[in-house]
């Protein structure tokens, strides 16, 4: 409970009197106890005091004033004056001044010494901050009650309403609400997210909710009616159950994302896979459609979740997501890769087809590594082709083949400063085109040529024949992989 000037006059003990100022002013909230004789007693001032003073520098009308205007500068609660002993009664030059200031002013008798009213403010305001750190107690044992009830973050933010007389929300990065109170409270969701990036102000209070030292979510709540105090601790709790739903989706990406792997390379079958995808939500007969996405920086981004309404998986350096049917993949897509990019990493992100069935996810899983493979941003599928499939799969050693084919090019281009591995590149790319090449890497024909006699002689193979150019290509996109 907040002390304020009324209750400090109201005491009998004190036996304090109004000498000057109405009763709106003594509303106002007494933060502590000031005794000074300065002239200017400012800078020992924070705002919020009762200063105490006999006005023993206060002779002149002059000076009265002054010292009132100070007090007032300073933001001062009201003026205690102690007659008796430098003055038998206040000043009138100090009344008139806090009546122009709307400075209430209290006259302490003879009787009552400074030491009275410093000891009943401090013991008042001592009782206050016990009594609301009870309080806080009792908050903070709510909301962890409600957070261990089994109903999880919508009990923890239903009690945080109750406790703030406030709506409260918890929202995450990507606008969905995870929990509100009331449930009929409407939320400006694209104006808080664009607060929380743009670094703005103002209602509603957001607070950002860190697990792991990433943000991944926003508390929520308009102008509480009681005391906000409770907040950092309810930002805590949400903290941690967040964290653990992350630790339980993890578990099942893990999972998932075995179960996908061992489908995809053909180590289970359809049957099989179909059993152990279904407590995942995915059903055989519904289409599904896979995107497939990488970042070039922190892979532990790829296990918090990117996307609402998607069975996710990781699998090795890859994030899976399985559309349910319905769902939006090119908007999906969009989600999946601002989540990757977000720390300014280079994302890649495959959309594959829409198919029924485990030979369906499959054929969607290849579509859309292929996609992803082209380059950064997001690339839609292809019509699949033998090549992609060979590129694909992790059963053929294709990258370890094309390693050893391209090896005396490259060493050749290190001890050189050459350009083999991109004239190559560039005339497979031209449908073997001399004038095509010469054009793109702008130089001369015969310094194409002789480049193209540099690459057979030092490989073995031959530029002219459809199997070595076969053996190039595959090389280098199975390259381009690594890349």
């Amino acid at each position: 409970m907040t002390l304020r000037l009324s209750d400090v006059l109201a005491d009998p003990d004190l036996g304090l009197r109004l000498a000057d100022g109405d009763q709106t002013a003594l509303t106002r909230p007494v933060r502590w106890v000031a005794v000074t004789e300065l002239a200017d007693p400012r800078p020992f001032l924070a705002g919020g005091e009762l200063v105490l003073t006999t006005g023993l520098r206060q002779r002149s009308a002059r000076s009265q004033r002054e010292f009132v205007a100070r007090l007032a500068d300073g933001r001062a609660a009201g003026i205690g004056f102690g007659i008796g002993l430098s003055h038998d009664r206040i000043p009138a030059g100090t009344l008139a001044e806090a009546r122009n200031r709307g400075l209430p002013v209290l006259e302490i008798p003879y009787s009552t010494p400074f030491i009275a009213v410093d000891r009943f403010v401090a013991d008042r305001i001592l009782e206050a901050q016990y009594g609301r750190f009870a309080d806080l107690l009792d908050e903070h044992d709510t909301l962890a009650r409600s957070l261990l009830s089994g109903r999880g973050l919508g009990a923890l933010i239903d009690s945080l309403h109750q406790i703030l007389g406030a709506p409260a929300m918890v929202v995450d990065l990507y606008g969905a609400v995870l929990a509100t109170a009331p449930a009929s409270a409407a939320w400006p969701v694209e104006q808080i997210l664009f607060a929380t990036r743009s670094g703005t102000s103002g209602q509603p209070t957001i607070l950002p909710i860190t697990v792991e030292e990433t943000v991944v979510a926003h508390l929520c709540c308009r102008r509480p009616r009681r005391s906000a105090d409770v907040l950092p601790y309810a930002v805590s709790l949400v903290g941690l159950e967040l964290a653990r739903r992350q630790a339980e989706l993890a578990g099942k990406r893990r999972l998932a994302g075995q179960v996908i792997e061992d489908l995809v390379r053909g180590i289970i079958g359809a049957p099989e896979a179909e059993r152990r995808l279904l407590p995942f939500g995915i059903r055989g007969p519904d289409e599904h459609a896979l995107l497939v996405a990488t970042a070039a920086g922190d892979s532990g981004l790829l296990r918090s979740p990117p996307l609402a309404g998607a069975t996710t998986a990781v699998v090795e350096d890859c994030l899976i997501a399985v559309l349910e049917p319905g769902q939006h993949a090119r908007e999906a897509a969009r989600l999946m890769h601002a989540h990757l990019s977000r720390n300014g990493d280079e994302a890649r992100v495959g959309i594959g087809g829409w198919y029924a069935g485990m030979t369906g996810l499959r054929w969607s899983y290849y579509e859309a590594h292929e996609a992803m493979n082209r380059g950064p941003g997001i690339n839609e599928r292809e019509q699949m082709s033998l090549s992609g499939l060979l590129l694909a799969s992790e059963d053929v050693p294709l990258r370890d083949l094309a390693r050893d084919v391209l090896r005396p090019l490259r060493e050749f281009d290190a001890a050189h400063a050459g350009a083999l591995v991109s004239t190559l590149r560039a005339f497979l790319d031209a449908n073997g085109s001399v004038a095509a090449v010469a054009e793109q890497l702008i130089v001369h024909r015969n310094t194409v040529r002789y480049r193209l006699e540099q690459i057979e002689r030092l490989t073995g193979r031959s530029l002219s024949g459809t199997a070595d150019r076969v053996q190039f290509w595959l090389a280098l996109a199975a390259a381009r992989l690594e890349s």
